[in-house]
């Protein structure tokens, strides 16, 4: 075995060597080019996508078995290649941008740092002109970079360099560090050259006539000057390993990496684990494996709870021939080793393209990936891929599957899909950050308005203004009233506030519902798309989309609803599992219940000594008592045990299932483990479950709160119908219906609402007198009656006369009188007097007539009985506007005030939200006592009584804990000779032989005294724990207790805290607090709640139950209006409408009958007929004896008799009389129709000593208890108990008869104890003890008196719990050591193991007197212990808890069962381990800080001081250029421009800098142009930054806006108005000459500048007339001032010529006549012009001399003409020169 386990490391090494040697000397196998070339394309494009070089699969498709080795090499090569390449040209990018060059850790990233170094030394010398070939060389890849870079800046040495481009060149130099010569050899003397390889072992240099050898870096020259020894390389990481997974010294630095499944934490020393289930990087299926974390790696949990590998390959086999290779964890593999760039890989070429141990290839580095090749050869047919790939058939290879494309939703909503290589991620859409006023919807991808209005958000008063939405806020609108409301929204006298009106119920929309569906709003309604069945309208898209039927779960149970376009189905699904303890409800798939293990004895208990108790999902075994057991069981009594089966831990949501040995999925829904609310549906998934609201309910229809189903909701008693005036509310199945009002003669039938009755009208005698009333369908008609009379006529005869006498007619009823002229009796209109009080009207009445009370003002109410108005009391009847919950209705006359509602008791209004009360925390009052602790409860508090204070421990003020008394301080109670020590509650005194920590033991030498256990410690128990030190003691800080625990001081160990108990829960009223472990539990209890409160789950919290609403209430409809209250309601007397021929009874609270026939309210004839009353009516009977009236008259002795009876009017129209007779003792009812019982009892007619009983259709009288009827006189009379014998007094009492009863008085005396109460004659007992009659005080203070009946006892005085009684009576605290208990008076050991596991798990709990052991049944080796729960060992943390051995600075870091001690950042060992300051500035001089720095070493640091002009960046070590123009506002006066290091200042167009570089002046471009050119053609006027040209009067500025043109003021018209005035233009003006002519002269017609002479004939002798001028001519000239000369020196100005005769002679003269000019300005002189002759008849002016303006010119020149010598005349040429005031 030993010879076996050393040859297999040979053999890969002999394998990767063999590799080597065929890339180097295979020639004979072949040409190799077309290999290399094929795969050194592969490498590149391997590199291409990313890949790591190492991965490059194996085998290559297409390449000869004898070729692959070497194709692998040659691939890798050009892979590598390719890296070093592009992190050269970024190096080389991050030079050139002034970036530091630092290493990169990606492949080829060693060539970055040395490129860009390379580059900027290159940067430096091409910019500064030193030229860029030089002899010197780096080697590669410095060279090309120093190259390239140099070139690019160089001036003007473009040219002389060859492109290299941007691909490495190795310039003639392979080893770094090795210095070329700069001679040059023939190749005859290079003998370096001649002999190549042969000379040297590493290095050839040539030198002149020989050679000599250097070595490469990291080696010597050895002594032969040839061959060369490698350095001896100390491995700093097995000096002192920093590395918490692998360590790699550099000879530079040391460097740290992680183990797959591990990243390198921030601090680069220590790996964190990879959590690849939240990251996203895991390879689980989704929606089919739920990813599970585990430490360095993960696994994907099945359906079935089974673990696998990602894509649901676990330990996968593949073959291929006859070679069968089992591939496990690839990560698990790969951290075996301890470097990933070891080739390691044993081929076997038995296997093609296996690839065995470590470094198996697997797909995205998921472990347990299985193999597949990137390559794969012809015959491969169908191409395997792993997941996240499909093979492509064209190419032959495995192409990326865009999982994004392919699938959408995969990652649901606030997501986004990003396909990566051979898988996906899905990234988190950020939130924007919307302004205020909205909220960002992950739907529309955008910031929506926030509705404050509909949330509650708003400030708005609801009383006094409406809160109306705007884009981003709200605003509050002023109501005009109380019932005013804005558009869309309508007043509910119900709910007194305005509701939306629902125009889409109301049909007040305009959708066309062909197309379209309303849609109500708030305010307003939307009309939207009308979608096909399976789809419904998407407010977001504003389209049909799909509807999602699973949300509604539509299938049944075992069924899986897959949603479909425009429909779903419903797929079974697999059987699932219980987990362990459970078992399947009724055989159903997915239902769980707990299996009973004790009822189907499936339990391990003893059945001797242990009891079986089921509890939900296990059971537990519960010992026995001792009595019961056997004493010579073998078994021992265990106190307490829980049954738990050894399982695997399983993720949350997961339970182990013992059978199957899996982790399952445990259903949260069927086990009743969730805690969705009534209103939500549990919905199990994988490893949890989800909460979904119920089925949304239709319209018409609400959730119930308690069970959750939809319900009808009653529009017409919840106020929100919406029926129009004239309309009565009528609720339906989940609608409403508004009915018409019936008709007038019509009214609504008692028995069914919905049905309108016939009014019978005659019922109330609508007709006049006389007439008889007909009800007819809806109305009646008044017919008069025809009546036959018989009239009787009395005669009486006498001698003479005849006299008739009729009767006169009888009297009208009350309410009528007799009409004088028709005899008829009419009704009288009573109201025509004042028969009513002040405050009534009169109404008359046929035959009556009716005071009506005038209506109250608004706010008051008459009262029935007083009739006066009184207040109307709207805070208690309902009445009021005030915002139910927030505000209180204050009553006032004649209205109402709503003031804020003060909260209950313990409640303050919250001053975020006004509208919640918050608690009060009482306890920050302080109001309990000093030996009282406050605990803040919801809405109160509560003082619990603390426990006193042991001996030696005092209570403080503020945290209400006992502390310790250190009495050495206090009492210094030790002698000289001793040390006072305080202990825990004590002290104790220690002998000064020994030193402090140590005391004598029995033989007299000092010992170590273990402080721990005597107390002599000062740690803070129990936030800290004591450790033993030698002579001393080291106290240890605990770790905080986890969130819902506490650590018990005695144990030291976190125990849990029972928040139900200590009242520190946050349970509402309403809810019920379970307490668990660690935390709490606040669940809905139906009792918790007070009468007239109800628990809502969505608020958490008792409410009020409007029982009014809900018809819960007592109140009689008829009479009295409910009014909720909080917690109640009230029932409101209100004035009833009772039915015609009734009143309301104020005192019975009903409406009774009225008795027309007694108040006279009856319309009878009183002569004819007899009123008879009836239940709610009355009718009229005739009479047995009308009266009649009659009167006879005798007159004469025969008397003939005749009656005359007159007509007597008829009544007015009875009532209806009844269909039926009814019985003596009842009445008919009108109403229903039938005769009912009357009770005489009411009237009570019996006399006093009887009782009534009523009868149907009469009543008897009984008589009273006492009272006995007599035989003869039928009559009560009283019964004598006392002779009769049936009294009930004792033999020591005597009977004496009363009226209806009897009294028993005492006649014998009370014996001792009693005395006799004369009034009640009975004997009460004599306390003796309050009399103080007693005698116990003789027994001594501890006795006391109880008094008994008729006498007393003494019995000793008992004492409360935990209190004894002493010799002077009173009662004291019973103070017991800790681990002991008062127990009957007597302090008694505690047995702690008995009453509660205090140890933890894996542990013996061992009861002491007066304590307890934990004896641990875990061996946990050195550097480890058990952890709290004592289910494992943990390591121990020496750094933590101080028992590391590091010195000084030195830091200490853990490991897994020890330690090491490190030197902190900037510090390294010396010789003596000791940490010394490491100079990072002398070690890595330009290394360590930015070249825009200085290096300054600190202590254990350093420190990069920038130059000026540069600031340090974020990182401390690199300077960036500090940008003045931002930083430094002002710096520059005008413009700042960022240079590297500084800044430099310009100034705008117009502005000059000045000396101090940042401040602009202005230039003046008129003064410094001056005499330089023109820049204006004008005026120049300077202004701030430029200049401006103006021009003078008289002058126009061009469009060039530089040039001045005079305006020809000549052209503009009649400018001269003289006759003869002539305009001449000037510059900047014009004049008006007038030409006048001298004597004898006259204007010429043909020249009108001239005058020519009247006449020129003149006497010969005449000579004066002949020197007279022939003409005269006047011409002007204007010029500018100081007229530029040219280089002639001169300008003509002015020409004339003369006769071109042969024969004659002409002569000018030139005379200056005037020249005018103002002060200051030189006048011109004749020496200004110059007359010059240019031919023999022609002369000219000249200007030889600038003239300056203003001024003006008068010159004359004379043309003389001589004709053969002989003067013949002359003419004369006057010019008139203006010239200007401006050069221009």
């Amino acid at each position: 075995m030993r010879s076996r386990t050393m040859k297999r490391p040979l053999r890969v090494r002999l394998g990767v060597y063999t590799a080597l040697l065929l890339l180097l000397f295979t020639a004979t196998a072949g040409d190799l080019e077309p290999t290399f070339g094929r795969c050194c394309a592969y490498g590149a494009n391997w590199a291409r996508e990313a890949q790591q070089c190492s991965t490059f699969p194996a085998p290559v498709s297409g390449i000869p078995s004898e070729h692959q080795s070497i194709c692998i090499t040659a691939a890798g090569i050009c892979c590598l290649r390719y890296f070093r390449d592009e992190q050269c040209q970024k190096g080389k990018q991050a030079a050139q941008v002034g970036q530091d060059c630092v290493s990169s850790s990606n492949q080829g990233g060693e060539y970055f740092k040395d490129c860009c170094q390379g580059c900027k030394l290159g940067l430096f010398s091409g910019s500064m002109g030193m030229g860029c070939n030089m002899g010197f060389k780096f080697g590669f890849p410095w060279d090309s970079a120093f190259v390239q870079c140099c070139m690019q800046v160089a001036p003007g040495s473009a040219a002389s360099f060859p492109d290299i481009g941007n691909k490495l060149v190795d310039l003639n130099n392979l080893y770094p560090g090795v210095i070329s010569t700069t001679l040059t050899y023939s190749e005859s003397d290079d003998l370096c050259a001649r002999f190549a390889g042969k000379l040297c072992a590493h290095v050839c240099v040539p030198t002149p006539g020989s050679y000599r050898c250097q070595c490469r870096a990291g080696f010597t020259l050895s002594t032969d000057n040839k061959s060369c020894i490698q350095d001896a390389l100390i491995d700093r990481c097995r000096q002192n390993n920093p590395c918490a997974h692998i360590c790699r010294d550099t000879g530079v630095s040391i460097e740290c990496s992680c183990n797959p499944g591990y990243n390198l934490a921030p601090d680069q020393r220590t790996c964190e684990d990879v959590n690849e289930c939240s990251s996203g990087v895991h390879g689980c299926l989704p929606g089919e494996q739920v990813c599970y974390n585990q430490i360095g790696s993960y696994a994907c949990i099945n359906a079935d709870g089974s673990l696998s590998s990602p894509g649901g390959v676990q330990h996968q086999t593949v073959s291929t021939g006859s070679a069968t290779t089992h591939l496990g964890d690839a990560r698990a593999g790969a951290a075996l080793g301890s470097s990933s760039y070891d080739i390691n890989n044993e081929v076997d070429p038995g296997i093609p393209g296996s690839i065995l141990g470590r470094g198996a290839l697997g797909v995205q580095g998921f472990p347990g990936t299985r193999v597949e090749h990137r390559y794969l050869d012809a015959t491969h047919s169908q191409g395997r891929c792993p997941p996240g790939y499909n093979f492509n058939l064209d190419t032959i290879v495995c192409d990326d599957v865009d999982e994004c494309e392919v699938t959408s939703g995969l990652c649901g909503r606030g997501a986004v899909c990003q396909n990566t290589i051979g898988s996906y991620t899905c990234a988190h859409i950020p939130v924007a950050d919307c302004p205020p006023g909205f909220a960002f919807d992950l739907n529309q991808q955008s910031c929506l308005d926030i509705d404050e209005c509909l949330d509650g958000s708003n400030n708005c008063n609801q009383t006094t203004h409406f809160c109306i939405n705007t884009n981003g806020a709200f605003t509050c609108q002023q109501k005009g009233g109380p019932t005013d409301c804005i558009a869309g929204y309508k007043y509910s006298s119900q709910q007194q506030t305005c509701v939306d009106v629902d125009e889409c119920l109301e049909e007040l929309h305009g959708c066309n519902p062909e197309e379209e569906t309303c849609r109500n709003t708030a305010g307003a309604y939307e009309c939207d798309i009308k979608c096909d069945d399976g789809f419904h309208f998407s407010l977001s898209l504003q389209t049909c989309v799909d509807q999602d039927e699973c949300v509604e779960l539509p299938c049944e149970s075992g069924w899986q609803c897959h949603n479909t376009a425009g429909s779903y189905q419903c797929l079974e699904l697999p059987r699932a599992f219980c987990p362990a303890g459970y078992k399947p409800l009724n055989g159903t798939v997915s239902g769980c219940e707990d299996v009973d293990e004790c009822a189907e004895n499936l339990h391990t208990c003893h059945s001797l000594n242990e009891i079986c108790i089921n509890e939900i999902g296990k059971y537990r075994c519960e010992p026995t008592s001792t009595n019961e057991v056997d004493e010579g069981s073998k078994f021992e009594i265990l106190t307490h045990a829980t049954f738990q089966t050894p399982v695997q831990e399983c993720p949350e949501g997961f339970g182990f299932d013992l059978n199957t040995s899996q982790c399952l999925d445990i259903d949260e829904c069927s086990t009743n483990l969730d805690d969705c609310s009534v209103s939500e549906r549990c919905i199990n998934t994988l490893g949890s479950y989800t909460c979904r609201l119920r089925r949304r309910c239709s319209a018409g229809y609400a959730t119930d709160l308690i069970t959750g189903e939809c319900k009808d909701v009653d529009e017409c008693a919840t106020g929100i119908a919406s029926c129009l005036p004239g309309q009565i509310c009528f609720n339906t199945e989940g609608a409403f219906e508004c009915r018409v009002e019936c008709q007038d003669g019509f009214r609504y039938d008692p028995t069914d609402a919905a049905v309108c009755v016939d009014i019978d009208e005659c019922l109330e005698s609508p007709c006049e007198f006389g007439k008889l009333c007909t009800n007819i369908e809806g109305s009646y008609i008044c017919t008069s009656v025809t009546t036959q009379s018989t009239r009787t006529t009395t005669f009486t005869t006498t001698s003479a006369t005849t006299t008739t006498t009729s009767r006169p007619p009888s009297s009208c009823p009350s309410g009528f009188g007799r009409n004088p002229n028709s005899l008829q009796c009419e009704d009288i209109d009573e109201c025509r007097n004042q028969v009513c009080e002040p405050e009534q009207s009169c109404q008359n009445s046929y035959g009556s007539y009716r005071c009506i009370w005038l209506p109250c003002d608004r706010g008051y109410t008459r009262d029935s009985l007083t009739h006066e108005c009184q207040d109307i009391d709207e805070c208690e009847e309902g009445l009021h506007s005030c915002q139910v919950g927030v505000e209180q209705c204050v009553n006032n006359p004649g209205g109402h005030t709503c003031q804020p509602q003060p909260c209950a008791s313990g409640f303050t209004r919250d001053s975020l939200d006004p509208r919640q009360c918050i608690d009060i925390d009482e306890c920050k009052l302080a109001p309990c006592g000093p030996e009282e602790e406050c605990i803040n409860s919801n809405g109160s508090f509560r003082c619990r009584h603390l426990t006193p204070c042991s001996p030696g421990f005092r209570r403080d003020e503020e945290s209400k804990e006992c502390k310790d008394i250190d009495e050495c301080i206090e009492n210094a109670p030790c002698t000289r000779e001793e040390r006072c020590v305080n202990t825990f509650g004590s002290y104790r005194c220690r002998s000064l032989d020994c030193n402090a920590g140590y005391q004598r033991d029995e033989q007299g030498r000092c010992r170590d005294v273990d402080e721990c256990v005597t107390g002599e410690h000062t740690c803070q128990v129990p936030k800290e724990e004591c450790i033993n030190t030698q002579g001393s003691y080291r106290c240890k800080t605990l770790p905080e207790c986890p969130r819902g625990l506490i650590r018990d001081p005695s144990l030291l160990r976190c125990v849990d805290v029972d928040e139900c108990t200590e009242g520190t829960h946050d349970c509402h009223e309403g809810e019920r607090c379970y307490n668990q472990y660690g935390t709490y539990k606040c669940r809905a209890s139906s009792n918790s709640c007070t009468k007239g409160f109800r628990y809502n789950a969505y608020q958490r919290r008792c409410k009020d139950i409007d029982e009014c609403a809900e018809k819960a209430d007592t109140c009689e409809g008829s009479t009295q209006t409910c009014v909720n209250s909080v917690g109640s309601f009230r029932c409101i007397d209100r004035q009833p409408t009772c039915d015609f021929g009734f009143q309301y009874d104020e005192e019975l609270k009903a409406c009774v009958d009225i008795n027309e026939c007694e108040e006279g309210r009856d319309i009878c004839n009183k002569l004819t007929e007899i009123c008879h009353n009836s239940v709610g009516n009355y009718w009229c009977a005739p009479s047995p004896n009308p009266v009649t009236t009659s009167s006879t008259t005798n007159t004469a002795t025969t008397t003939s008799a005749s009656t005359n009876i007159f007509r007597i009017p008829p009544p007015p129209p009875l009532p209806p009389r009844p269909d039926q007779l009814c019985q003596p003792g009842t009445l008919y009812d009108t109403l229903f129709k039938i005769c009912i019982d009357i009770d005489e009892c009411i009237s009570n007619p019996c006399p006093e000593n009887e009782i009534c009983e009523n009868t149907h259709g009469s009543f008897r009288c009984n008589c009273r208890t006492g009272f006995s009827r007599e035989e003869s006189s039928k009559k009560c009379e009283d019964q004598n108990e006392c002779q009769l014998g049936s009294h009930t007094c004792s033999q020591s009492q005597r009977c004496d008869n009363t009226i209806g009863s009897f009294v028993c008085i005492r006649i014998a005396g009370c014996g001792t104890g009693y005395t006799l109460n004369h009034n009640t004659g009975e004997c009460d007992d004599n306390d003796e003890c309050k009399l103080n009659t007693h005698d116990c005080n003789q027994l001594g203070p501890k006795y006391q008196c109880f008094n008994i009946r008729g006498s007393f006892r003494c019995k000793e005085k008992t004492c409360p719990q935990n209190q004894i009684l002493i010799q002077s009576g009173l009662c004291i605290n019973l103070t017991c050591d800790k681990g002991f208990r008062p127990i009957e008076g007597i302090c008694q050991d505690i047995n702690e193991c008995a009453e509660g596991i205090p140890c933890q798990r894996n542990e013996q709990c061992i009861n002491t007197r007066g304590s307890y052991t934990c004896r641990s049944l875990l061996n946990c080796g050195a550097g480890y212990q058990m952890n709290e729960y004592g289910t494992q060992c943990i390591d121990i943390d020496e750094c933590a808890d101080g028992t590391h051995q590091c010195r000084g600075n030195q830091v200490c870091s853990n490991r897994q069962g020890g330690y090491i001690c490190q030197c902190p950042t900037g510090f390294k060992f010396n010789e003596i381990r000791q940490c010394q300051d490491f100079n990072e500035c002398e070690t890595y001089p330009g290394s360590v800080c930015s070249g825009n720095a200085v290096c300054e070493n600190t202590e254990g640091s350093f420190r990069c001081n920038c130059k000026e002009g540069f600031k340090q960046s974020n990182d401390g070590r690199t300077c960036l250029d500090v940008n003045e123009c931002i930083e430094i506002p002002g710096i520059c006066h005008h413009n700042c421009i960022n240079v590297w290091g500084s800044h430099q200042c310009t100034c705008r167009a117009g502005h000059n800098l000045a000396r101090d570089n940042r401040t602009c002046s202005d230039i003046n471009e008129c003064e410094e142009y001056r005499g330089r050119g023109r820049l204006c053609i004008g005026i120049c006027v300077n202004t701030i930054g430029t200049f401006k040209c103006s021009c003078p009067d008289g002058y126009n500025l061009v469009a060039d806006g530089r040039t001045c043109k005079d305006i020809n003021e000549c052209d503009s018209g009649n400018v001269c108005r003289g006759e003869n005035e002539h305009c001449v233009n000037t510059h900047g003006g014009y004049k008006c000459n007038s030409i006048t002519c001298p004597a004898n002269y006259i204007r010429d017609t043909r020249h009108k500048n001239r005058c020519k002479k009247v006449s020129l004939y003149c006497l010969e002798d005449d000579e004066s007339c002949h020197r007279e001028p022939l003409s005269y001519s006047y011409n002007f000239l204007p010029l500018v001032s100081n007229l530029s000369l040219p280089t002639t020196g001169q300008v003509d100005l002015f020409t004339m010529r003369g006769p071109l005769w042969l024969s004659t002679t002409v002569q000018f003269e030139l005379e200056l006549e005037s020249a005018r000019a103002p002060l200051g300005v030189e006048a011109a002189t004749r020496e200004f012009f110059y007359l010059k002759h240019t031919s023999f008849n022609q002369a000219v002016i000249s200007l030889v001399k600038s003239i300056s303006g203003p001024q003006e010119i008068q010159l004359v020149l004379n043309m003389q003409l001589y004709q053969q010598g002989k003067y013949t005349g002359s003419a004369i040429a006057k010019l008139l020169i203006y010239v200007s005031e401006y050069d221009f």
